[in-house]
């Protein structure tokens, strides 16, 4: 019996390292699949941006038309912008012209479209002044194609010369 016994235990054993070796066999194989999966999905996205690249580009006339409309846009955005800027920063210039203090210069909101090309942007302006110094500029502003939306007056300072004014502008500028 004790032959027997010592036959089965070494056949467990055998089992057991067989068993133990097809085990990190089937790690390895299962470690080799992910990475090769990994790679594929990978190659497949690739392949994908690349189908995607010579579809948009496969007629020259038709990317280069989207290219100059892209190309048009950002233009008109720039000239836009530079409008929209050199309009603000004539009104401060002529606010300093009069001797005013701006306190705030703020935009509200987005530029609106409006017919003609035209574009309007809604501004809050307080500044402090004389009177008469904040009437000529007022007028400035209003042939600069600037609409009073909202005015607030207020005496700041002993005197009744010195105003602060709160003003809700519309200032008009070219597309």
């Amino acid at each position: 019996m004790k032959l027997g016994e010592k036959a089965i235990n070494t056949l467990a054993c055998v089992a057991t390292l067989i068993a133990i070796g097809l085990l990190v066999n089937a790690c390895s194989l299962w470690t080799e699949r992910q990475l090769a999966l990994a790679k594929t999905d990978k190659l497949q996205v690739k392949l994908t941006q690349q189908m995607r690249f010579a579809n948009e580009h496969s007629d020259y006339e038709t990317y280069k038309t989207r290219l100059l409309s892209k190309q048009n846009y950002l233009e008109q955005k720039v000239e836009q912008q530079l409008s929209l800027n050199n309009g603000l920063q004539r009104l401060q210039k002529q606010a300093l012209a009069q001797g005013l203090q701006l306190s705030k210069l703020q935009m509200e909101g987005k530029p609106i479209a409006l017919q003609n090309g035209l574009q309007m942007q809604t501004l809050n302006v307080s500044t402090v002044g004389e009177f008469y110094s904040l009437l000529r500029w007022l007028r400035q502003v209003e042939r600069n194609g600037c609409k009073v939306k909202e005015l607030r007056l207020q005496s700041i300072m002993e005197t009744k010369d010195v105003l602060k004014i709160d003003i809700s502008l519309e200032f008009y500028f070219a597309n």
